[in-house]
């Protein structure tokens, strides 16, 4: 890895000035994986700032900034004549319409699967090997010859340790790299901080959201997808949340829980789904893009939004809910399918190879 971090600091170092910009929806492991590279950054002389493109809704990411005192800028609106390049941690594409028509993209570091959709960068890092980006992050900085001050440290070791504990499902989904970035960060990471944040309440609006979603289960074969209704933008998390808690305590291999998520201050209006999987062979990332290109996942978790705008002013909310539910129960459906057929198709194909290779080693040897 110390090639790796070299190659990220000669990319970076040929801008005085970049913006970090997390897309989509900031979660611990964006958030910490920005804040440790702007660290960095500002001890190669070089000057930076976070932006998110949405506010955080789950009080547990807002106390986790507040606490390590992690400064970011939300919104999309950014001075582009301040910023020579810019940097996309944890998101699967690294194209943003707005800003890389200006400036450069120096960096992409992500942990997904691959996507089709990409701009070059000066420094590219796509591991799906890992269960964070966060756990990327935290190996760069082992590989660095830095003298942080020892506040600097902590507050880095204990945001991407959170990182990586929140996107591997608390350490249940832990790989070798991610233990090594651990095992690295543990000196320095603040404990009392981390089981602070760890273990703070779950909020009404996702028991809310839990409640709701155990009363609409729709179950298909080993599947089972969950409508919640509408659900205000600043609680969006909450749809993730109750993915997760679904998955833990039901019977079923996957699940995928659904909204229609309403911000009224920016009038946005989109579907937005979160499937989790405990079954291995499941790839959830090919099953969203094969939905839509704005979302995407890894082993174990995935999301999807669908742009609802022109429906906004629908007079009758009940009967918009209806349509879009019935559309995504279906979607979902046909995904499931679609996937075990293509599984049993290659299937087929390898067996059928075999049994040709066979067949004409067989004829060779008459």
């Amino acid at each position: 890895m110390k090639k790796t971090a070299d190659r990220f600091i000669e990319a970076v170092s040929k801008y005085n000035s970049i913006a970090i910009y997390i897309p989509g929806s900031p979660d611990p492991d964006a958030i910490a994986s920005a804040y440790t590279m702007k660290v960095i950054l500002k001890y190669h002389s070089i000057e930076s700032d976070i932006f998110a493109e949405k506010r955080l809704s789950l009080s547990q990411n807002r106390a986790f900034i507040e606490k390590l005192n992690i400064p970011v800028i939300f919104g999309k609106d950014i001075n582009l004549k301040k910023y020579a390049a810019y940097i996309v941690p944890d998101f699967q594409s690294n194209r943003v319409e707005y800003i890389g028509d200006s400036i450069p993209c120096a960096a992409h570091i992500d942990h997904h699967g691959e996507s089709d959709d990409l701009v070059e960068a000066d420094f590219s890092l796509i591991r799906t090997d890992v269960g964070s980006t966060s756990t990327l992050v935290a190996l760069i900085l082992k590989n660095l010859n830095i003298d942080f001050t020892e506040q600097e440290m902590t507050s880095i070791a204990t945001a991407l340790t959170f990182g990586i504990q929140t996107d591997t499902n608390k350490y249940d989904n832990i790989t070798s790299l991610d233990f090594e970035a651990l095992s690295f960060l543990a000196e320095f990471t603040d404990r009392d901080i981390l089981q602070g944040i760890s273990n703070m309440p779950i909020s009404p609006e996702t028991l809310l959201s839990y409640k709701k979603a155990k009363e609409n289960e729709v179950a298909y074969r080993d599947w089972a997808f969950y409508g919640i209704g509408y659900v205000d933008s600043k609680n969006r998390d909450s749809i993730a949340i109750t993915a997760d808690m679904i998955l833990k305590n039901s019977d079923y291999q996957t699940v995928a829980v659904f909204a229609i998520i309403e911000n009224h201050k920016k009038k946005e209006t989109y579907l937005d789904v979160s499937l989790r999987t405990n079954n291995r062979t499941v790839d959830l990332n090919r099953v969203i893009k094969r939905i839509t290109p704005n979302g995407g996942g890894r082993r174990y978790k995935g999301a999807y939004q669908v742009m609802l705008n022109y429906l906004q002013n629908a007079p009758d909310k009940d009967m918009l809910w209806q349509v879009v539910e019935a559309a995504t129960l279906e979607t979902l459906r046909k995904s499931r399918d679609s996937l075990y057929i293509t599984g049993i198709e290659s299937i087929y194909d390898n067996v059928k190879g075999k049994i040709i290779s066979f067949l004409k080693k067989d004829n060779d040897t008459e």
